[in-house]
């Protein structure tokens, strides 16, 4: 059986969508290829949210002064567990775990929540530009099944 579709990417901000963190004045530039991502995959359905470490406030700002802050359905911002914030977010949108991804620079947060949450699927920050390639972010828009194959096989579900 095949994993569901990524419904929800939650992202870090910090040396995700930017340069730098926010909190520590080394916060930088806009990630060009990380608003491209944002805005490929919000084009196909896949909702997108905020589980940063850091202040409200100044994470929050820096999100409506780049014009970003519209792009995403929920913002997690402290200074607790990102598993955490992501199980939040999860009840929040009503989104299984297993229909949530996680996108962070930083290899100890990917494995903290891995290791607290087994059924969210965890991307490195570097690898941004190639989200949108990815299968899981491919699903289907409509309910319908996908045509006969050439080979003549008719979709089975594996429901």
């Amino acid at each position: 059986m095949t994993a569901p579709a990524v419904k929800c990417l939650v992202w870090e901000v910090d040396n995700t969508v930017w340069d730098g963190v926010v909190c520590d004045s080394t916060s930088g530039a806009v990630r060009p290829d990380a608003v491209r991502a944002l805005n490929a995959l919000g084009d196909r359905g896949v909702v997108h949210a905020v589980a940063s470490r850091g202040e409200w406030s100044w994470t929050t700002d820096k999100l409506e002064r780049l014009g970003l802050h519209g792009l995403f359905a929920a913002v997690e911002v402290g200074w607790g567990r990102k598993s955490a914030a992501i199980t939040r977010i999860a009840a929040q949108l009503r989104i299984e775990l297993d229909a949530i991804g996680y996108i962070d620079a930083e290899a100890m947060e990917r494995s903290e929540v891995a290791h607290a949450l087994p059924r969210v699927r965890c991307y490195a920050g570097r690898h941004v530009d190639v989200l949108a390639a990815l299968q899981e972010f491919r699903a289907p828009r409509t309910a319908v099944p996908p045509p006969t194959s050439p080979m003549g096989f008719a979709h089975i579900s594996a429901k």
